[in-house]
């Protein structure tokens, strides 16, 4: 597209070359060649201008076609046109390098033009006079006279069509038309005078040649009214008017000496040319001027309209004459009312003598200030100010006061931002400043104080000087980054004393920026916290240590086994999880007391850490329960089991040495669960629960031993969750069912009988309580459970009542320790009795040893309440717990229950056999009545009927059965069954 605009442009200037060099060859001076009315030079240095140097081609071309239309040989033809083209071509160069201005507004401008027209036509003039005379058309006599002619012709040509085509614009054309009227008059004045001047006929030629220069003040018209492009249009006109007229024989120029002619017309459109030019452009720098002026005087009225500061003008008696808005919200009255003021309207009586002096040196110097004052609002505030003024001569000659007032309040109020913060400065908080470098400027009190070092001793070091040696260089790196990234830091910060003592603080650096932008200064400050720091470590141990021990808590325990669990994923080594439980710990509470339980723990935490690795972990969860968690073990699992076995033989090995508690000597003994893990699938939960079943396993074993962790056990596990969720389900529909075993005499009568749960289960049947109570025990649900059985007993003995055969039976049912501490069981017992009308004297509750071994006040409070009533208690499974036997004493009791472990080996086990014994004589020697349970043969029968025992129970007897068959045993009379 480019390149085809400039073939366009240059077939347009090769046509208008080729035009208008015709038509001025039609008025020749010397020759067929040379004219003195040469415009295609003027078209041609306008068109490299404005289009540009692309152009030249067709320069080129139109010279070549004008001079093959004069008959000139083609290689003549060339030769011209070639100095036809690089004349322009010159002259455009150097306008251009100049800094010409085409629209020619300035002087300056109509001088280089000039200057290209006289300089640049020599070549054309030299290259096209020097092919004429190799061509043979031109003497040397004549070539003078020839090569002047030449030069006159193309350098006029500049000057009348380069400036019409270079201030020839829209604009320029529509301003034209916008004066159309005047346009019009101009143009008729001009034909007439055109006509009188080149038409009219006239004789003489003293009477006619003066008659050519009444087209000046028409041309000056024109300069002055229509601008550049007007004037050159008149110009181009009244041209061609003279040369045609000149061509056909008329006006002032159709002389009979026709070379004389036309240099007279050559002399007239040089004259007009330049006068057009020069008034052009006087007329524009006088209008440029103009607009300066205005310009000027619009940006000081928009100074005095836009300042910022207040700009008032007083006369000499302090009458305001006019102000700007900024000092009319300054003051706060409207334009109206601050005319009616004056000066001293608005001036506290107080600065009248400081006014009088400023007065004083403006009469005096002719300007006063700058200095400091107030001004009364017209809200009554006093406003601060600071004022210069000067004496200026208004229009009318007289003097007026110039004042620039500026609002200081802001700058009073930094005064006092920067008092306050130099009391910030020398507040308790420890800072200092540096400059952009880091060099150390000022310092504070709290500084001095905080660190030891006098400020001498600190100002022109860096902050280096503090250095602890606790931060590497990535620390500082990081630091400066983002300080340079954010212009701030803050952070914990170990630094060093004069004394140095490396304490821990907080720091806080902010750059500060100059206007630029550029950081000026760094301002430091910082607190020591030091008091801060121990008590995040007394925190961070009470968050994550166990208080008793000084060992890892459950908290700190999983996060480290977590990274342990990721470490041996990355490593494909093992780790190993022990969950350590003390044996009988309990007991030694219970016996000694908490205290000495506490040194134990201690004691045990000591042993553990000393049996383990450095990088393995010893953590206490509560109570007397620990966790040692092993990493980085074998890849091989056999290997890996077979080394944290050997840490736990360890272990017991450590925890079976005796231990001094003050003055008791104590020996304990632990079960250790133990499970292995080595890849990412391993969840801390999962582990931890393997470990504690495998602890379980271990006690189930006889304790004081170590047990891995077997899939089988987890599926046990997830059997008790299922019962634990039958058992609820079990006690909404009511699947549980009452056996009774008979209790016999020494004569085998049955004299009552015990009741014991069955759980009739849908899909299991009979769930044996052994399977069951337990659970019920752990998770609460025991509480109903024996609710139910005291209810559903109560009814049993009701019934009974009412029938001869049972009337005198008694009932005993086993009572939990759950259940008898709830604060409400006495109240229940007695309900149940109440609302199913039973005989208390028929009830005995069984209790077991564990729950005489705590609170026993308590114990025997409700005891005594219910015996009260009539009801009996039986000690169950007595002489396998650790009662004192002073309890015997204090407590209420009826009956010993000797626990069937004692009875099923009494004849080939002397010690159970002593024990069943001495139970027996206990019995007596207190007056309580004493049973035997687990009495499954004749010879047991009869060996403990030798020692005095007077009651019995077992298999020998009866099993547990249904109501009913337990009701026809009674019936029959027989007191021994032989069912199993």
């Amino acid at each position: 597209m480019k390149n085809r605009d400039l073939l366009t442009q240059s077939l347009i200037v090769a046509v208008s070359y080729f035009v208008t060099g015709w038509l001025g060859l039609q008025i020749p001076y010397a020759g067929s060649h040379i004219t003195l009315l040469w415009l295609p030079t003027g078209i041609a240095v306008a068109a490299l201008l404005r289009c540009g140097f692309g152009v030249w081609p067709g320069i080129f071309l139109g010279a070549c076609l004008v001079n093959l239309s004069t008959g000139s040989p083609a290689l003549l033809a060339l030769s011209i046109a070639a100095g036809n083209t690089l004349a322009p071509l010159l002259s455009a160069v150097w306008l251009k390098r100049s800094g010409f201005d085409r629209q020619l507004t300035r002087q300056r401008d109509i001088g280089l033009l000039l200057a290209a027209a006289a300089l640049g036509m020599v070549v054309s003039a030299s290259l096209g006079v020097t092919s004429l005379y190799l061509a043979g058309l031109t003497t040397a006599g004549q070539a003078w006279t020839s090569w002047l002619a030449w030069w006159m012709g193309d350098s006029v040509g500049v000057l009348l069509a380069a400036p019409l085509l270079l201030s020839m614009t829209p604009k320029s054309l529509h301003q034209l038309i916008a004066i159309g009227k005047e346009l019009a008059l101009w143009a008729g004045l001009a034909a007439i005078i055109s006509w009188l001047v080149f038409v009219a006929d006239h004789q003489q030629f003293e009477r006619s040649l003066p008659l050519a220069f009444l087209t000046l003040p028409m041309l000056t018209w024109a300069a002055l009214r229509f601008g550049q492009t007007g004037a050159a249009i008149a110009s181009l006109l009244f041209f061609i008017m003279a040369a045609w007229s000149t061509a056909m024989g008329h006006g002032p120029f159709a002389l009979s000496d026709s070379h004389f002619g036309l240099f007279l017309l050559w002399a007239y459109m040089a004259t007009i040319v330049l006068t057009a030019l020069l008034v052009t452009a006087v007329q524009s720098d006088r209008l440029h001027a103009e607009h300066s002026l205005r310009s000027s005087e619009e940006k000081l009225r928009g100074v005095f309209e836009l300042s910022p500061l207040g700009i008032a003008l007083t006369n000499m008696q302090g009458n305001f004459v006019e102000f700007n808005e900024a000092f009319r919200k300054l003051t706060g009255y409207t334009a109206e009312e601050l005319k009616a003021l004056d000066y001293w309207a608005l001036t506290p009586k107080h600065y009248a003598p400081e006014e009088d002096r400023q007065l004083e040196s403006l009469a005096h110097s002719g300007h006063y200030g700058p200095y400091e004052k107030e001004y009364i609002h017209k809200n009554g505030q006093l406003i601060p100010l600071r004022l210069n003024g000067m004496l200026i001569t208004g229009s009318n000659g007289k003097q007026l006061v110039c004042s620039i007032v500026e609002d200081i309040s802001d700058r009073k109020q930094l005064d006092a931002d920067l008092r306050i913060a130099a009391s910030v400065f020398d507040s308790q908080e420890s800072m200092l400043i540096t400059d952009s470098k880091g060099v150390i400027l000022r310092i504070n009190q709290a500084f001095i104080e905080s660190t030891g070092y006098s400020a001498e001793e600190v100002i022109g070091k860096t902050p280096s000087l503090f250095k602890s040696g606790r931060h590497d260089a990535a620390f500082y790196q990081a630091m400066w980054r983002q300080i340079l990234d954010t212009g701030s830091w803050q952070g914990e910060i170990w630094d060093r004393r004069k004394d140095g003592n490396v304490y821990p603080k907080w720091l806080t650096i902010s750059a500060v920026k100059g206007a630029d932008g550029a950081t000026t200064h760094y301002v430091g400050t910082h607190f020591d916290i030091t008091e801060r720091k121990r008590n995040e470590e007394k925190i961070k141990s009470l968050a994550f240590y166990d208080q008793l021990t000084g060992l890892p808590n459950r908290t700190l325990l999983l996060d480290r086994l977590k990274q342990t669990i990721t470490a041996s994923a990355r490593s494909n080594s093992h780790g190993a999880l022990l969950f350590i439980d003390l044996d009988n710990f309990k007991t030694l509470n219970d016996t000694l007391g908490h205290d000495m339980g506490d040194l134990l723990l201690k004691e045990v935490s000591i042993r553990l850490d000393d049996c383990v690795r450095e990088g393995d972990t010893v953590a206490r969860l509560g109570g007397d329960e620990f966790v040692v968690v092993l990493g980085n073990l074998d890849a091989n699992a056999i290997d890996a089991a077979q080394d944290t076995e050997a840490v736990a033989e360890k272990i017991l090995s450590a925890l079976n040495q005796p231990y001094q508690l003050g003055t008791t000597a104590h020996s304990s003994s632990a079960s250790i669960g133990a499970t292995l893990f080595r890849d990412k699938e391993s969840t801390v939960d999962n582990l931890m629960k393997q470990a504690d079943l495998a602890m379980y396993r271990a006690k189930a074993a006889g304790r004081n031993t170590v047990r891995f962790f077997d899939p089988a056990m987890e599926t046990s596990v997830i059997q008790r969750v299922a019962m634990e969720k039958d058992l609820r389900q079990a006690l909404l529909e009511k699947q549980f069912q009452l056996y009774y075993q008979a209790q016999v005499n020494e004569q085998g009568k049955i004299t009552g009988a015990e009741a014991l749960i069955r759980w009739l289960h849908p899909q299991r049947g009979i769930v044996s309580p052994a399977d069951f109570i337990p659970l019920a025990e752990e998770n609460g649900q025991i509480l109903p459970l024996g609710a139910w059985v005291l209810e559903t007993a109560c009814h049993q003995l009701a019934a009974w009542s009412r029938h001869p055969a049972f009337a005198e039976l008694t009932l005993a049912v086993n009572v939990s320790a759950h259940q008898f501490r709830q604060s409400g069981f006495v109240a229940q017992v007695l309900a149940a009795l109440q609302e199913s009308k039973a005989d208390p004297r028929r009830l005995k509750l069984e209790l077991t040893e564990s729950l005489l071994v705590e609170d026993v006040e308590d114990v025997t409070e409700k005891m005594q309440a219910l015996k009260a009533h009539g009801i009996a208690f039986s000690l169950d499974d007595f002489g396998t717990g650790y009662s004192s036997l002073s309890y015997l004493r204090r407590l209420p009791l009826d009956q010993l229950k000797i626990d069937q472990s004692f009875v099923r080996d009494a004849l080939i086990d002397h010690n159970d056999a002593a024990i069943a014994e001495t139970i027996i004589m206990l019995a007596c020697s207190l007056q309580l009545e004493v049973i035997a349970e687990g009495v499954e043969t004749a010879e047991l029968h009869d060996y403990l009927a030798r020692l005095g025992c007077p009651a019995f129970q077992g298999y020998y007897f009866s099993k547990p059965v249904p109501v009913a068959e337990f009701e026809t045993l009674v019936i029959s009379g027989i007191a021994q069954a032989q069912q199993r």
